[in-house]
């Protein structure tokens, strides 16, 4: 042992960033009696943060960044310079000894009661860090940066930050920090960029050149700050609960490059007077409830390079919005006008092209052709024509110019026949299938018919999304998915598709969508589909899929799945008691949080599916994250409900109706805290209806007829609600809302 470590007695550093290193690391490399410096960051390290990791006498820098460390902050030695632990889920506050650092000059852990006058940058950001930001850190006067986003710190500001006049940046954002900017940070000259999540007050700050208020909930009108904020460049204020006008002085301050109020609940028109400073790169005023004109002097802005009006109500009095109003902007990148309730022309001077365009969204804008600009379009990378009137085939050259590039196209909801040159209509063309930058292609909702060319289940690495859903396409999914497959949703639902389901979907490791309902597969189940370890929803209802459901061929199948749905098929014999067990994504997804929905990131691209919801057939449009269902229906499944469904405790609806099923109600469902709808009716299930369903606060739909049920019914809260129908067909049934009372004779 002492000769191996001699062997490293002159290692210096050690660098290893970025190389998906897992599992724990020895706390030997640290004291490595000539190391200097240690970089482990982004990997995915885990284990405890030893207190003596960075108290080596020659360590000076320390970098174990962007994994997932837990515990306290360490001690350091008098000779560390940097220390970044940030990104991890380092928790609790840090030890006084920290101020022995005298050499630190980054820190990137909290800091409280500390002495270092030399420290220049402090980040803590993205940690699981709690309590309130010391006043201590008024002492550290050479502090430039604080990014302490991201944690759990509530309380005031201290006011004693206004003490730093070196400071150049302040992130707050991301905490739960309550009270008034205090007042003293107007003492901070230098500051030039702000992020608060707490009400704010105006104050002046005559050399801040970015303010950034997004991601909180605050509400009123947006306050005069035109003498504030002299030299404001960034304002961003998205995504709050700001209502009213949009101010006309946003428009005259003279250095102001990006203005982005969207997701706020402002009203009234878009000032015609936003670019008189002749500045602005970008206006990003989605989501609000904006009307009137989109004023013309938008055509005056020569440096516009983005705009975000989606989803708002703009457009002139008839309706319609021209689009030869922003003919005049050369630089235009970005333009977004879906979704706004207007009829968007596209009659623009044929002559004229956007040469820099790179995205466009013109989703239910009427359109009933494309439009003819995009021809001199050569760097498109993302277009968006859903939700449209455009009929037939599209012209020859909107698929010729700018596919190197195209990473996004969404044609759906449309009524087109035929797809020119890619094909999806008739003899396969290598053409689309040389367009290795396609991320998504959606062209889900047309008429297109014929085969589906085999090359799109292999051309590009890059696709992640392929919809063709609600289409008349024949034949058999061609199985060419190869070990380069790189897409994560798959919909084929409401087509002609025949044969058997693709054994080479089993390379697509990334999947988390797979729906082929609503075809005329005919299949078992494929079970090799379990081993996919990012499954979360899969839909093969309404096929021929026949035979027993075999048992799991792994320990951990499905280990992600959420929804599953195999509805109207003629799968037989008892439901294996492993894939009950073993469907672990439906378990306390409540704690994950809500916010988060299916989909791609780069293009704010949200996965849909169509389910039975309480009785009904609803599309949902985005996919919560810690949904989870459950449709068996109108299947031939026998036995006992297995009790382990009480452990799918986010399970918001199961549907085992019209079966075979046996036995008793698990009690165990009653565990089921998050369920909206349970169906089991038209089965042949006995014994009486388990009393704890009675606490489910969240069960507003309930079929349990055509069973041999037999006792009282639930009383108490939503069985309250509950009528006859629910439990029709069970004449051993008694009590309300049923006329038979249970001490009747009858």
């Amino acid at each position: 042992m002492e000769e191996r470590s001699n062997s490293f007695s002159h290692v210096k550093a050690i660098e290893l960033a970025h190389k998906n290193i897992t599992g724990t690391i020895s706390s030997s490399i640290f004291h490595l009696p000539s190391i200097e410096i240690i970089n482990l960051s982004v990997n995915w390290l885990s284990g405890e943060i030893l207190n003596d990791m960075a108290s080596s006498p020659s360590l000076r820098y320390l970098n174990l960044s962007n994994n997932n460390f837990v515990g306290p902050i360490p001690n350091c030695s008098v000779s560390l310079e940097s220390l970044d632990l940030s990104n991890n889920m380092i928790s609790g506050e840090i030890s006084a000894e920290i101020g022995l650092c005298w050499s630190l000059k980054t820190l990137k852990i909290p800091t409280s009661k500390s002495n270092i006058s030399s420290l220049q940058f402090l980040t803590l950001a993205s940690n699981d860090l709690s309590g309130q930001i010391p006043s201590e850190i008024g002492r550290l006067k050479s502090l430039n940066w604080i990014y302490i986003d991201r944690n759990h710190f509530s309380g005031k500001i201290p006011e004693e930050i206004g003490n730093l006049v070196s400071l150049n940046h302040l992130d707050l954002a991301w905490n739960n920090l309550s009270g008034q900017i205090p007042s003293s940070l107007g003492n901070l000259s230098d500051l030039h960029y702000l992020y608060l999540s707490i009400v704010p007050t105006i104050i002046e700050l005559q050399n801040l050149k970015l303010l950034q208020l997004m991601l909180n909930s605050f509400t009123g009108k947006i306050p005069n700050a035109e003498a504030s904020l002299p030299r404001l460049q960034v304002l961003q204020l998205w995504s709050n609960q700001l209502s009213g006008e949009i101010p006309n002085y946003l428009g005259t301050q003279s250095d102001l490059t990006i203005l982005d109020l969207s997701m706020n609940n402002l009203s009234g028109k878009i000032p015609d007077e936003l670019c008189h400073s002749g500045h602005l790169v970008t206006l990003g005023l989605f989501s609000n409830s904006l009307q009137g004109q989109i004023p013309r002097s938008l055509n005056t802005c020569k440096s516009l390079e983005a705009i975000h009006l989606r989803k708002n109500r703009s457009g002139n009095d008839e309706g319609i919005v021209e689009l030869d109003m922003f003919s005049n902007l050369p630089n235009l990148r970005f333009l977004d006008l879906s979704y706004n309730g207007v009829s968007v022309s596209s009659s623009i001077n044929s002559s004229y092209t956007w040469p820099n365009l790179q995205y466009l969204s013109l989703a239910s804008c009427s359109l009933n052709e494309f439009p003819r600009f995009l021809k001199g379009s050569k760097h498109l990378m993302s277009l968006d024509l859903s939700d449209n009137k455009i009929h037939g085939q599209n012209p020859k050259w909107i698929l010729n110019k700018g596919l190197d590039t195209l990473s996004y196209l969404n044609l759906s909801h449309n009524f087109l026949t035929h797809i020119e040159r890619l094909p999806l209509v008739g003899e396969l063309s290598s053409f689309i299938c040389n367009r290795t930058s396609l991320e998504i292609l959606d062209l889900s909702y047309n008429n297109l018919n014929g085969t589906i060319p085999p090359c799109l289940g292999n051309f590009s690495k890059r696709l992640s999304v392929l919809d063709l859903r609600m289409n008349r396409f024949q034949g058999t999914i061609p199985d060419t998915f190869d070990k380069k497959c790189g897409l994560n949703n798959i919909n084929f639902n409401g087509n002609e598709l025949e044969g058997s389901i693709p054994p080479s979907l089993v390379h697509c490791r990334n999947m988390q969508v797979l729906d082929l309902g609503n075809n005329k597969i005919k299949d078992t189940f494929p079970r090799w589909l379990e081993t996919l370890p990012e499954m979360q929803v899969l839909v093969l209802r309404s096929n021929k899929l026949h035979s027993f459901l075999p048992s799991p061929m792994v320990n951990h199948s499905f280990p992600e799945l959420r929804i599953l749905d195999l509805a109207n098929n003629d799968l037989a014999g008892p439901l294996p008691k492993g894939y009950v067990e073993n469907m672990k994504g439906m378990w306390n997804l409540d704690e994950q949080g809500t916010s988060s929905y299916m989909g791609t990131r780069n293009f704010s691209y949200h996965y849909s599916v169509s389910l039975t919801i309480k009785g009904f057939e609803i599309k949902l449009e985005k996919i919560l994250t810690i949904f989870a269902s459950i449709d068996l229906s109108n299947t031939m499944f026998v036995g006992e409900i297995s009790s382990f469904v009480g452990q799918h405790n986010s399970l918001r609806g199961p549907n085992l109706s019209h079966n075979s099923f046996s036995g008793q109600i698990p009690e165990s469902i009653g565990n089921l805290t998050q369920l909206e709808w349970l169906d089991l009716s038209s089965n042949k299930l006995n014994g009486q209806i388990p009393h704890k369903l009675a606490d489910l606060t969240f069960l507003a739909f309930l079929n349990l007829s055509d069973n041999r049920l037999t006792g009282p019914t639930p009383q108490g809260r939503q069985f309250n609600t509950f009528e006859n129908a629910s439990y029709h067909g069970n004449i051993g049934l008694c009590g309300f809302p049923l006329s038979r009372g249970c001490n009747s004779d009858g």
